[in-house]
């Protein structure tokens, strides 16, 4: 990224029509666009409706989320964003599944803990080849290079660091947590001086950079609403980054409202400003 210029850091974000005409997103469809106006539950309704896995039928893959506040769209997670993220750039269709804990099948709660996101190739009720950790689904939408390894290695303790800061609510621990969060950004920063294209993949992104910039998110969303928090003028790639990653069609088609995310972050600070 050192070859690379701008006159501004600013973070810039493209209208979701234009985002919509570039872009169409990998899902078929939504669980809330086909079963919220049935007064039965999402999964009763799968039943109903499909897809199924019964012979001769076809099974589409689903993965599971959780819900929104609204009960039927994608809500809060970086670690879905992530996946889906993945799964948009790799072309794979599929079905948002968000899934309150009383409408997970049996199969996901036993042999996964209810851990979303996951990825389910077989539909709803067979969890063969089921996938419950976001890295990996992420790397099974887009295979990882060796500059994706590199690069996730690298930045992998980011968010533990974004989580720690953003979650803090006791003023006199800021200090200590927004340190552990500099050295992060520090080490992203010094990846990206490194980094021969805009992103950390190269000149197109990967999986890593489906990671990182999911996770940049939550800190210049989160962080700057509970914590008044602005990215240091000594990170400029990491803003130059972020303006690229964020304005992808990839990124702004999955992630979810940024209502969503300081509701989230709001009950995990324990309800605090």
């Amino acid at each position: 990224m050192r070859r690379w210029s701008s006159s501004s850091v600013a973070v810039r974000a493209l209208s979701f029509a234009a985002v919509a005409h570039a872009f169409s997103p990998t899902r078929t469809f939504t669980m809330a666009s086909r079963y919220a106006a049935h007064p039965a539950t999402r999964v009763e309704q799968a039943k109903e409706a499909g897809p199924k896995d019964g012979p001769n039928e076809t099974i589409r893959a689903h993965l599971f989320c959780k819900p929104a506040t609204d009960g039927v769209s994608v809500g809060d997670c970086p670690f879905t964003h992530y996946a889906r993220m993945a799964l948009a750039i790799a072309g794979m269709e599929y079905i948002e599944t968000p899934l309150a804990p009383g409408d997970k099948p049996g199969w996901h709660l036993e042999e996964h803990g209810g851990s979303m996101p996951c990825w389910s190739p077989r539909g709803l009720y067979n969890g063969e080849g089921a996938i419950s950790d976001s890295g990996a689904i992420a790397k099974m939408a887009l295979p990882a290079s060796a500059a994706d390894d590199a690069a996730l290695g690298a930045c992998g303790g980011l968010f533990l660091g974004i989580a720690k800061y953003l979650k803090n609510s006791d003023d006199a621990k800021d200090g200590e947590l927004k340190a552990g969060l500099d050295a992060e950004l520090a080490k992203l920063e010094a990846l990206l001086f490194a980094t021969d294209g805009p992103f950390l993949a190269g000149a197109a992104p990967g999986v890593a950079d489906c990671s990182v910039a999911t996770k940049l998110y939550v800190l210049l969303v989160g962080a700057g609403h509970y914590k008044n928090y602005v990215l240091d003028a000594k990170y400029p790639n990491v803003a130059r980054y972020y303006a690229t990653a964020s304005s992808h069609p990839a990124f702004y088609a999955t992630r979810y409202p940024e209502s969503e995310m300081l509701a989230g972050w709001g009950e995990a600070r324990g309800g605090g400003h």
